[in-house]
């Protein structure tokens, strides 16, 4: 069984993670655009655009895993510091999971 400790830290990893992601998908979708341009660029304009829609459809499913697999673990860390779910904002939360760490 887990300690009140290391459900603050995963309470605390899982909204930092939640904060990195928008930029990580961002970052993804660049990349995707700038591949997808070279194909085009080299090859014919067709297979840049199927390789920008296949891009995208990767992405979009690992973001769904990872915010899945995000949300899970946060709701892990709630349970085991015996927290309810919908009690407080994201701030409040780390404020007090960094308290538990101190």
């Amino acid at each position: 069984m887990a300690t009140k400790k290391e459900g603050a830290q995963r309470l605390i990893d899982s909204l930092d993670s939640e904060a990195r992601i928008q930029r990580r998908l961002w970052m993804a979708g660049a990349q995707a655009v700038v591949l997808s341009a070279a194909i085009a660029w080299f090859t014919q304009w067709q297979f840049g655009v199927a390789a920008v829609l296949v891009f995208f459809l990767l992405i979009q499913f690992a973001f769904e895993r990872m915010s899945n697999s995000i949300q899970a673990s946060r709701l892990e860390a709630l349970h085991i510091l015996g927290w309810s779910v919908d009690d407080q904002t994201d701030d409040a939360l780390r404020h007090k999971a960094e308290k538990i760490l101190l």
